[in-house]
């Protein structure tokens, strides 16, 4: 017989299209899928795909809630349908465990599921979640073992602002096998960035650092790929920057397509002012790309450079773009031993 988890997420895709909700999560789920054949999957989804349904991606179970986004008053409506789905599907499967991604509503799913059917309950922290302000950790404060962080960075963060230290760590990383392959050739693209136009991913900052970088590289090409609320500020600031002719804002891209524009770019710079551990970073470092970021790892990883003021990010970014290095593929964490935690949290061995 088949062992079998389920996984309890606020979003997932709701086709193998939508490769950019949750992008770690959905290829990590295909992962198991594809490389772990005594295990099967089901997954209750609570606010996106905004419509209830159920569906299949490959042999992947769907239970879409359909919680939708409409307030943050509706936690209690959407906790009662996902649990009320849950011991349905508790009724008809015998489930070995269950993983919640996020401490959030996830999070309390996957207790009250555990409390009734007495299972194995993990949380998967993904991102902010570690972060001080979280309601969830206030009113429901976690055990240490039952924690899962995606870097020792994350880890520090969650000790830092909640004494907690997670005993597990299952770092974010990418599949390989959905790669083109190795550009070692020209590369047109000199930088690149890629994340939500929102707040967090501060793309003021890096459009001010393009300003300054062109001073001196005045024919520098650049790409922001990614969509969201700042879009009609950023494209001001860029105009009123002169920078119409250096960045070009690709708006939503695929996935896939994500990986292509990686394989023809020097130089990711990322400036989010805070992150877990970004899958992006992985897929640039992989596709052969330098990466500057405004946010640590704690790992000593190749082509990484973390700088955390403007005037060390121009610099940074000035000296890498007029070196001519060898391009090489890093691959610091693998998506295999990530599984693997995840796998050894509710059974022995594979």
């Amino acid at each position: 017989m088949k062992k079998k988890l389920l996984f309890i997420t606020p979003l997932f895709p709701g086709n193998k299209n939508e490769d950019t909700i949750v992008p770690f999560i959905y290829q990590f789920c295909n992962y198991l899928d594809t490389n772990f054949d005594d295990l099967e999957i089901d997954i209750i989804t609570l606010r996106y795909p905004i419509k209830k349904e159920e569906y299949n991606i490959n042999s992947i179970k769907v239970y879409a809630i359909g919680g939708g986004f409409k307030t943050k008053w509706n936690s209690i409506l959407v906790i009662s349908k996902a649990f009320i789905k849950g011991a349905k599907l508790f009724g008809r499967n015998d489930y070995d465990g269950i993983l919640s991604f996020w401490y959030s509503d996830t999070a309390i799913v996957g207790k009250l599921l555990r409390i009734f059917f007495r299972v194995k309950h993990f949380t998967w922290l993904q991102g902010q979640d570690v972060k001080s302000n979280n309601k969830y950790f206030k009113l429901f404060r976690p055990s240490a073992d039952r924690l899962i962080v995606v870097g020792k960075n994350h880890q520090k963060v969650l000790k830092k602002h909640w004494g907690i230290t997670a005993k597990k760590i299952a770092n974010v990383a990418v599949d390989t096998n959905s790669f083109p392959k190795l550009n070692i050739g020209s590369r047109t693209i000199d930088i690149i960035g890629v994340g939500n136009l929102g707040a967090l991913k501060n793309y003021s900052l890096f459009i001010e650092i393009i300003f300054e970088l062109k001073k001196v590289l005045n024919t520098i090409n650049v790409v922001i790929c990614g969509d969201g609320e700042e879009k009609e500020k950023l494209t001001t600031k860029i105009n009123a920057l002169g920078l119409r002719k250096n960045i070009t804002l690709m708006g939503y891209v695929p996935n896939n397509k994500v990986r292509n524009l990686l394989n023809n770019s020097k130089l990711l710079l990322h400036t989010s002012q805070f992150e877990g551990n970004s899958m992006v970073v992985q897929e640039a470092l992989y596709s052969g790309c330098k990466v500057i970021s405004t946010f640590p790892l704690s790992e000593n990883i190749t082509n990484f450079f973390f700088e955390d003021n403007k005037v060390a990010l121009i610099k940074k970014s000035t000296d890498l773009l007029n070196k001519n290095q060898e391009i090489q593929r890093v691959r610091h964490f693998k998506i295999e031993d990530t599984a693997d935690v995840i796998y050894s949290c509710f059974f022995d061995s594979k």
